[in-house]
C-alpha cells in the first residue's frame, strides 16, 4: 500500500530490514571463514605434538576467543580420554580426570562420534561437571575428533558459565575447527612417527648410520670451536657369519638386539650409539679422549663377553666376543670420515691379531685412572639459564638451572630435556616410566646457591620406547605446581 505521498515506505522498511540482516549474516559468515583459515593456517604451521598443543590453547583462546576449553585424547593402550589441554581453570581443577567411551557427555561423544549440544548442563543428568571437579559451568559444547580412518581418537569440549550460551550453529562451527585440529594432529604424530623411523635402526631400536653422521658432524663442529676432545668406537661382532650360518638369521638377530641393550645401558645419555651396518656398531663420544675411550670400549668388550652369552635351540650357549677400533680427535683425523677410517683400521688390526681386543691410539690407562678422566661433563645440562629472583624469594642470589631430575625407585635420575612448553615436556629418560603414573620431579641449580630450586609432580602423558634402555618421556604438570612450572617454563624454553 502507498503512502500518502505516493511512496512505498512499508515494503522499503521490509526490504531494508531483510537486506540487513543479510548483510550481518555475510559478514559473520565471512567472520567464521576467516577464523576457520586461520585456524587451519595456525595448526599447520606446527610439526610436532608438543608445539601443536600450545599453539591449540593460543588460537582458543585468542583467535577463537573461548574462555573454557578441554582437549582429551585418547591413550591407545588403556582406551581412555584424558586431559592432554586445556585453559588455566580447567587443567588445575580437572587437569587429571579421565572418562571412557559413553562415559558423560565427553565420553558419549566419543562413542557416537557425534557432537552434543548442552544449554543447560543442571537439566541434563549425563553432564558430570569432570566428576565433580569442575564447578561453574551453564552450557557446555562436546565436539569429536576424528581420524582418517574414521574413528574417535579425541573430543573438544568447549564451555560457558552461560546457559544458553551458544547458538545451534556453533556446533557447526566448532565441529569444523575440531576438524582441523584433528587433520593438524594426526599429521603431527605421522612427522614423529616418520622422523623416528628415520633416526632409529628397524631392527635394534637404536640410531641408525644416516643419524650417526648427522651427530657425529654436529659435535666435530663444536670441537672444532671450543676445543674440546671427541672419540669414536667402532665395533664389529667376531665370527657373526658363522652364529647365522650355524644357527639362522633369526637368532643372529636376537644377537643384535641384545648387544643395542647393552650397549645402551653402558653409555651415558649424551653418547650416541647406532647400528653403521650388519654387525657392525658405532658410538659417538663427545668430550671423550682417547684414553677414556679405550678404558670405555673395554669395559663394553668385558661386559659383552659376560652377560651376551646366547643360547641357541638345542645348543650349548655360545659366548659373543666383540672387537673394537678407537679413534679420536683431533689426534687421529680432522674430520668425522678420517675418524671413521682410522677407527675401522684399528679394528681390523684387532681382528688380525686375534680378535675379542681393544686397538686405540694409546696403551690403556687402569680403569680407576680413565674412568675419572672420561668425563669432563658427567651428565648433559639441561639448561645453564639465570633464574630470576622473584622465582624463589629466599634465595640471596640468581642461580643457575642445571637440569630436570625425576624420581624412580627412590632416586633421582637425570631427564634430557627435548622441548618444554607450558603445560609439561618431553624429555629421554633411562627407565621406562609407566603411562598415566605420577611422579616427581626437581629443578637442580648449582650447589653453591642451594641445589634444588624446585620440586614439582608431573603425570606421564605419552611414552615411545626409542631402545631397549630409552625412552622419550611427554608428561604433564601437576594443577598445584602449574603456576610456578610456568616461571620455570620461561626460564628453560
Amino acid at each position: 500500500m502507498a503512502a500518502p505521498n505516493g511512496s512505498f515506505s512499508g515494503l522499503d522498511d521490509r526490504l531494508f530490514l531483510s537486506a540487513q540482516r543479510e548483510s550481518e549474516a555475510l559478514k559473520e559468515r565471512l567472520l567464521e571463514l576467516y577464523l576457520l583459515y586461520t585456524t587451519s593456517r595456525t595448526c599447520g604451521m606446527a610439526m610436532q605434538t608438543s608445539t601443536l598443543f600450545v599453539k591449540i590453547v593460543d588460537l582458543l583462546k585468542n583467535a577463537l576467543g573461548v574462555e573454557e576449553f578441554c582437549l582429551m585424547l585418547k591413550d591407545p593402550e588403556n582406551g581412555l580420554f584424558e586431559v592432554w589441554s586445556a585453559d588455566e581453570r580447567v587443567l588445575a581443577a580437572a587437569g587429571d580426570v579421565c572418562f571412557r567411551s559413553g562415559e558423560g557427555i565427553s565420553g558419549l561423544v566419543a562413542a557416537s562420534g557425534q557432537p552434543i549440544l548442552v544449554q543447560d548442563v543442571d537439566q541434563d543428568s549425563r553432564f558430570l561437571h569432570y566428576r565433580g571437579l569442575l564447578q561453574g559451568i551453564g552450557s557446555f559444547l562436546s565436539v569429536p575428533l576424528l581420524g582418517s580412518d574414521g574413528q574417535v581418537f579425541g573430543v573438544l569440549n568447549i564451555h560457558k558459565a552461560k546457559r544458553h550460551g551458544f547458538r545451534e550453529k556453533d556446533k557447526e562451527f566448532f565441529c569444523a575447527v575440531a576438524h582441523n585440529l584433528a587433520v593438524a594432529l594426526e599429521r603431527a604424530r605421522l612427522f614423529e612417527n616418520v622422523r623416528k623411523e628415520a633416526m632409529h635402526d628397524g631392527l635394534t631400536g637404536i640410531y641408525n648410520r644416516r643419524f650417526f653422521l648427522e651427530c657425529a658432524e654436529r659435535e666435530l663442529h663444536k670441537c672444532q670451536r671450543g676445543s674440546n676432545s671427541l672419540s669414536l668406537l667402532f665395533i664389529d661382532i667376531d665370527h657373526f657369519k658363522d652364529v647365522n650360518d650355524n644357527f639362522g638369521h633369526v637368532f643372529g638377530d636376537q644377537v643384535l638386539r641384545q648387544l643395542a641393550k647393552i650397549l645402551q645401558c653402558g653409555i651415558r645419555q649424551s653418547d650416541i650409539p647406532a647400528r653403521y651396518g650388519g654387525e657392525e656398531f658405532v658410538v659417538l663420544l663427545p668430550d671423550t679422549n682417547g684414553e677414556a675411550a679405550c678404558c670405555l670400549a673395554e669395559k663394553l668388550r668385558s661386559k659383552v663377553a659376560e652377560d651376551l652369552v646366547a643360547t641357541p635351540p638345542h645348543e650349548q650357549p655360545k659366548t659373543i666376543n666383540l672387537t673394537v677400533g678407537v679413534a679420536s680427535y683431533p689426534e687421529d683425523g680432522k674430520t668425522v670420515i678420517d675418524l671413521l677410517r682410522v677407527a675401522d683400521r684399528r679394528l681390523y688390526k684387532g681382528k688380525e691379531e686375534g680378535r675379542n681386543r681393544v686397538v686405540g691410539p694409546m696403551a690403556q690407562a687402569p680403569v680407576a685412572q680413565a674412568a675419572e678422566n672420561r668425563r669432563r661433563h658427567p651428565r648433559q645440562r639441561a639448561a645453564l639459564r639465570v633464574v630470576p629472583e622473584s622465582l624463589v624469594n629466599d634465595w640471596p642470589s640468581q642461580p643457575t638451572v642445571h637440569s630436570i631430575d625425576i624420581m624412580h625407585d627412590q632416586k633421582w635420575q637425570f631427564c634430557v630435556l627435548m622441548d618444554v612448553s607450558r603445560e609439561g615436556f618431553n624429555s629421554l629418560v633411562s627407565f621406562e616410566p609407566l603411562m598415566g603414573a605420577d611422579y616427581l620431579c626437581r629443578a637442580v641449580a648449582d650447589p653453591r646457591n642451594g641445589g634444588d630450586l624446585r620440586q614439582f609432580a608431573v603425570k606421564v602423558r605419552h611414552v615411545e620406547e626409542l631402545a631397549d634402555c630409552r625412552y622419550l618421556m611427554g608428561v604433564q604438570v601437576g594443577r598445584r605446581d602449574v603456576s610456578a612450572w610456568h616461571r620455570l617454563c620461561s626460564v628453560l624454553g
